[in-house]
């Protein structure tokens, strides 16, 4: 009984802050010069979505061992290894897909892990985000593609 409320109040507590992290103005990510340049602004973007939205269950340093993960039911994924895991290639269309819930994998599907597409768009606009939202999805991308060993 007590381990069920414990687990609870951790889940409302992680909602709480997801929450309040989607109120958080969405991230710029113009970057002049090259492509490497960009690549690291994004990544340096895609950082703060990550401690916002991820770093609960996948641990700050994405090994998978955040403070969530011993309550969930399926252990969060060690996103350090993406690369390894794919034979040396980092698949961002797959990642991205996976982060905005067109992807479900084991782990990720509905319940298991949150579905950030949505939750991305600040409240009270009226206006399409779409753009905004791929963008913030993109830092994201490049900020896990940046943490591989």
């Amino acid at each position: 009984m007590r381990a069920k409320m414990k687990e609870g109040l951790q889940m409302i507590a992680f909602l709480g802050l997801a929450s309040l992290a989607a109120a958080l103005p969405l991230s710029q990510t113009a970057a002049p010069g090259g492509s490497q340049d960009r690549k690291e602004s994004r990544a340096e973007a895609g950082v703060r979505t990550y401690r916002a939205y991820c770093a609960s269950c996948h641990g700050a340093s994405a090994a998978g061992n955040g403070p969530m993960a011993e309550v969930l039911k399926v252990k969060p994924a060690d996103l350090t290894r993406i690369r390894e895991r794919n034979g040396g290639a980092f698949p961002e269309a797959r990642i991205a897909a996976i982060i905005d819930g067109r992807l479900e994998i084991h782990g990720h599907g509905p319940g298991s892990m949150p579905v950030w597409g949505l939750t991305f768009r600040e409240s009270g606009r009226d206006s399409d985000q779409e753009t905004e939202v791929r963008e913030r999805i993109k830092d994201l991308v490049a900020y896990l593609e940046s943490v591989q060993k």
